[in-house]
């Protein structure tokens, strides 16, 4: 052992020394963070864990951060833009609030995002004997290097949410800087913050990590849609500051010339102001998570809508797989999120729950044709059929109660769904706790009468949308009516075999 450490110990001087040729300027702190690096992985190493399992659960690690990134950016936006309507208003007692909590949860995120981003950031200058003492393959170097690329990243993406939204508006920025001990909150936190995103040395090292990804990545070209692999790509590059780290100079970071941050994204805004473009949107897309490689091939589909539409009854499950989305690589298996059709006024009342209060406050969205409710990362909500049929595929499957208490059942069900609405959505993916709810654990909820199949995942038993379109594979409990694959209508004595198919792929 004393002999491997001293190997690691030996490649890491190498490495350093490495780096301080190549660097425009190399600091103390530099050499420190890189030292610690190695001695960290080595540590590691030597403790016999596998640099495989290591990676996964950094891996996962990451996405919850890069999950409760999203919906932090999505309630910070709502926020802002709220109160930069009315900029003469007085901040309310709740706006103060959530600003000071969001800030609180900001900096928990941003300390463990840090030590994702410097946890790997040496494979960039790993030497040959550090990868064979240890067996570490090209491929899994990358995708370490990946994995702290897409933290660091991911920092300067939620920064960069706070630059445009709060540095430009007084108000805002003031509040956010003020000291609050209720929530244990140092002063001057979000210009701690721009100071970081905005350090020469910091980008030149985000920079080299995204060249050596440029040069290394063709070695996933082949790589499963649904692989940790393709999840990592799509975080970098969906990325808004992806694009702007990459087109730094060294001459330009040598000589302090470039950008700030926000004056890059406040240009942004205003070049595509003058242009007719909403860059912003486009920008804020990315950045909370909504960025689309392409649209869904049912979206806009208008007959086909119309079809699906008609077709529906109440509590019909939708399950549906948007590849090109981020957030849909975070699901295990073919289908990424699940849903529940709610049914029009007329069959609310056919079943009885219409003149309930958990309905009834909800009549408006229903009557607006906003039937569906499903837990995204913002909350569980009413959505229109509309907004979700930017897919490429959607199952319906249709529940089968017993004959003899259906009634009974599709109320307590119907009732049990609407009770879900305005939920927190449950990063945890804990069907044991009721408080916060995730997708898939809607269907779970709201239909006590089945036996739902949960899997043991990190000491919590989790349902996946897969979990729930296996309850389909045999007609009971859920009968699959509908099946769109990759834009197409599976023929109905098809469709059951070929979902089956793709999940088991």
């Amino acid at each position: 052992m004393k002999r491997l450490i001293t190997i690691v110990a030996g490649i890491a001087v190498v490495a350093i020394a490495a780096i301080a040729l190549n660097a425009v300027r190399l600091s103390v702190n530099d050499t420190q963070r890189a030292t610690a690096c190695y001695e960290q992985l080595g540590e590691t190493l030597e403790s016999g864990v596998d640099p495989a399992e290591m990676f996964n659960r950094k891996l996962a690690d990451l996405q919850l951060l890069v999950e409760q990134s999203l919906v932090a950016r999505s309630e910070m936006l709502v926020i802002s833009r709220r109160l930069q309507a009315d900029q003469d208003a007085p901040l309310s007692s709740r706006d103060l609030v959530t600003l000071k909590s969001g800030t609180d949860v900001y900096l928990d995120m941003r300390e463990d995002l840090y030590d994702i981003a410097n946890a790997y950031e040496c494979a960039v200058d790993a030497e040959p004997e550090l990868l064979e003492a240890f067996d570490i393959s090209p491929q899994l170097r990358l995708k370490a290097l990946m994995l702290s690329l897409g933290a660091a990243l991911t920092l300067y993406d939620n920064y960069l949410i706070g630059a445009v939204q709060f540095e430009q508006d007084e108000r805002l920025r003031r509040v956010i800087n003020d000291p609050d001990m209720g929530f244990g909150l140092a002063a001057n936190k979000l210009a701690e913050a721009t100071l970081a995103a905005n350090s020469i040395e910091v980008r030149h090292r985000a920079r080299r990590a995204i060249e050596f990804y440029e040069t290394q990545k063709s070695l996933f070209d082949n790589a499963h849609e649904d692989s940790s692999e393709a999840y990592l790509m799509q975080l970098i590059e969906s990325s808004p500051s992806y694009a702007y780290v990459k087109k730094i100079r060294v001459g330009e970071i040598a000589g302090n010339k470039f950008q700030a941050f926000e004056r890059i994204a406040v240009d942004r805004t205003v070049e595509g102001a003058a242009g007719g473009m909403d860059v912003l949107s486009g920008l804020f897309g990315n950045s909370v998570g909504l960025y689309e490689s392409r649209k869904g091939k049912l979206y806009g589909d208008e007959d086909t809508l119309q079809d699906i539409q008609s077709r529906l009854q109440p509590l019909d499950i939708l399950l549906e797989k948007t590849p090109f989305r981020l957030t849909d690589k975070l699901i295990p298996g073919h289908f990424g999120h699940v849903a529940i059709w709610t049914g029009s006024q007329a069959e609310l009342i056919d079943a009885g729950v219409w003149d309930e209060l958990l309905v009834e406050q909800y009549a408006d969205s229903i009557n607006a044709d906003r039937r569906i409710i499903e837990a995204l990362r913002s909350g569980v909500q009413l959505s229109s059929l509309e907004e979700f049929m930017n897919v490429d595929d959607l199952a319906v499957l249709r529940p089968v109660f017993n004959e003899a208490t259906r009634e009974k059942d599709v109320r307590e069900a119907l009732l049990m769904a609407f009770r879900q609405v305005g939920k927190k959505y449950d990063f945890n993916f804990d069907v044991n706790t009721t408080d916060k709810i995730v997708c898939s654990e809607l269907a779970y909820i709201s239909f006590p009468v089945f036996d739902w199949p949960t899997e043991a995942v990190l000491g919590r038993h989790s349902i996946s949308p897969d979990n729930v379109a296996q309850m389909a594979w045999n007609n009971v409990p859920l009968r699959l009516v509908m099946f769109y694959h990759d834009g197409e209508l599976v023929a109905e004595d098809e469709q059951v075999e070929k979902m089956r198919e793709l999940m088991l792929n």
